[in-house]
């Protein structure tokens, strides 16, 4: 599968033939990503990362998640997916990672529209969520820069290398997306 996003930036299906450039990109961005997300440490192979990369696959073909990897002028920069994807709601989950020196460019932001679009207009998605740890201002701008309504705030929501990080619950659902 694969998103074209916008002039030498898209979103596809990664292979085990990526693995060692995901592995690449996040053994370089370790203490950058560590701070926020909790798989990173367990990320700790090309090995490990290509049967990460096979669970994606099966979870694709079970229509439970979609990961992509995000590619700028052919070169993997990150991840997007919309995780527990929910038929019976019509609901899904973004989340998302950057390789820290492709921050600022607008990427993510482009990328989280793309598959928003794609998540009510092929998925027929009503409602589409994320979360972002309180203090992670980057990763928040984003859902506030696309008119996400900040829901709530999960108390304690994610366990991260020793500390609790509240999670802010972010909407969006089809009839109010722009």
């Amino acid at each position: 599968m694969q998103i074209s996003v916008r002039d030498n930036l898209i979103m596809r299906s990664l292979t085990k033939c990526d693995a060692p450039d995901v592995y690449a990109a996040v053994d370089s961005n370790r203490a950058h990503l560590r701070v926020w997300l909790p798989w990173v440490d367990s990320t700790d192979s090309p090995a490990v990362t290509e049967s990460v990369i096979a669970t994606w696959e099966k979870d694709y073909e079970n229509k439970t998640d979609i990961v992509l990897g995000i590619f700028e002028n052919n070169v993997y920069v990150g991840n997007i997916g919309l995780h527990n994807i929910n038929k019976s709601n019509n609901s899904g989950m973004v989340g998302y990672w950057l390789a820290e020196k492709y921050q600022g460019r607008g990427i993510v932001t482009d990328c989280v529209r793309a598959l928003v679009n794609f998540g009510f207009n092929n998925l027929e998605l009503n409602r589409i969520y994320l979360y972002c740890a309180s203090e992670n201002t980057k990763s928040r701008a984003i859902p506030e820069r696309l008119s996400f309504i900040h829901e709530g705030t999960l108390q304690d929501g994610e366990y991260v290398n020793g500390a609790y990080y509240d999670l802010i619950v972010y909407g969006m659902v089809r009839r109010n997306w722009k």
